[in-house]
């Protein structure tokens, strides 16, 4: 039986699973991590020798701890793995948008892509609709993956130094997106956890699955309207 595989479609694709597959089992891990954290704390507040009058430090003990766990495990590693993936996720898009030019300029009578220094997404998305005549596609979700990212990237997540920060404000409105902006909160008064910065762009598990899911939906499209070569293989 002989079947027709486009190689260039399936490394494309099977790129941006590997992504996802990377996500799920790191973000699995960070809930495991977060579980056998507060069983630890548990056990070590159980197992504190005091004297009755001493009682009360055992409750000054687990709000300590307890603090620091939240610090750790509901602020600062999901945020920065959150952070990590979508930059990884960046380079993987950047990269195969790349190749996709190259893959256009391989089947017709077309200029050299692009070498982009600034604004690749712009000028790939350029390139593959002005040159190439690809005009299907919508372009949305990769413009904002690329401001979320150069947020990231050059200014540390702060929305408000970020020249995209019009855009970021309007996702993080859209709650539904799972990106939001850390707001100091005044009822906690004095005790305001120290890693709780104003102004500082908070990615949610529901965002990094949403734009995953866009990501290889963009290039399932991308991939059908350039009609790569396909080779026919025995199976």
């Amino acid at each position: 039986m002989r079947i027709k595989l486009s190689f260039a479609r399936i490394f494309t694709l099977a790129a941006i699973d590997g992504v996802a597959e990377y996500y799920d089992t790191v973000e699995s891990g960070l809930q495991i991590a977060k579980v056998e954290d507060q069983e630890r704390i548990l056990a070590k507040i159980r197992g504190m020798k005091l004297e009755r009058e001493d009682e009360t430090a055992k409750w000054d003990e687990w709000d300590l701890a307890g603090q620091e766990h939240q610090m750790t495990f509901d602020m600062l590693l999901p945020n920065y793995f959150h952070y990590s993936y979508i930059v990884l996720l960046f380079l993987v898009v950047e990269d195969k948008l790349r190749e996709m030019c190259k893959a256009a300029q391989s089947m017709g009578d077309l200029p050299a892509p692009p070498t982009p220094k600034q604004d690749p997404i712009g000028e790939y998305k350029e390139y593959l609709t002005k040159t190439a005549g690809i005009v299907s596609l919508n372009w949305e979700a990769i413009h904002d993956l690329a401001k979320i990212r150069n947020c990231i990237v050059h200014t540390s997540g702060k929305v408000g130094a970020s020249r995209d920060k019009k855009r970021l404000q309007e996702l993080a409105a859209k709650r539904e997106l799972g990106i939001s902006i850390s707001v100091k909160h005044a009822d906690f008064g004095e005790h305001l956890p120290l890693y709780l910065e104003d102004d500082r762009l908070v990615l949610e598990p529901k965002y990094c699955r949403r734009v995953t899911m866009a990501v290889r939906d963009f290039f399932e499209g991308l991939c059908a309207a350039l009609v790569l070569p396909e080779t026919t293989i025995e199976a």
